[in-house]
């Protein structure tokens, strides 16, 4: 496993950042590909929801268990992933920075799954397009919280 980061100053508090980001439904303002949040009470460890995604006309359930919730510091979730794809974690860390909040984006994930082809070059191709995908959530982030 590898533990990817990003890292944006916001100009919003913690606790703005975190309200947004655990308002599930606003994953589908920080994706055009989710279609439907279903979970069933509030948040807390231990907690389970699913996340519709749909791409070239194919729709993907993937459930989730949040694994970290500070409120206003920190949110991790574990995504249980369907094959070829391996499970990961991602967590949001949020810290005071002058007027705004530093905000740092985590994945914890397997750049080459079981079952993909390891041919040279696949992991670093891999870590591209997850620090591609940590720096658009760090945008979007940024753009729809106001800031």
């Amino acid at each position: 496993m590898a533990v990817l980061e990003a890292s944006l100053k916001i100009d919003k508090s913690a606790a703005d950042i975190f309200a947004y980001i655990t308002n599930l439904e606003n994953q589908k303002k920080m994706s055009q590909y989710v279609t439907e949040i279903r979970v069933d009470g509030p948040l807390k460890v231990g907690s389970r929801y699913t996340v519709v995604t749909s791409a070239a006309g194919r729709n993907i359930e993937t459930v989730n268990e949040v694994v970290g919730f500070e409120q206003d510091r920190l949110f991790s979730v574990k995504t249980f992933a369907p094959p070829p794809a391996s499970d990961m974690i991602n967590t949001t860390i949020l810290e005071a920075d002058g007027g705004g909040t530093k905000v740092t984006m985590q994945m914890d994930v397997n750049l080459v799954p079981a079952g993909m082809p390891s041919m040279p070059g696949m992991e670093d191709m891999m870590k591209g397009q997850m620090m591609g995908l940590l720096n658009d959530s760090l945008a979007a982030l940024k753009k729809n919280v106001g800031a």
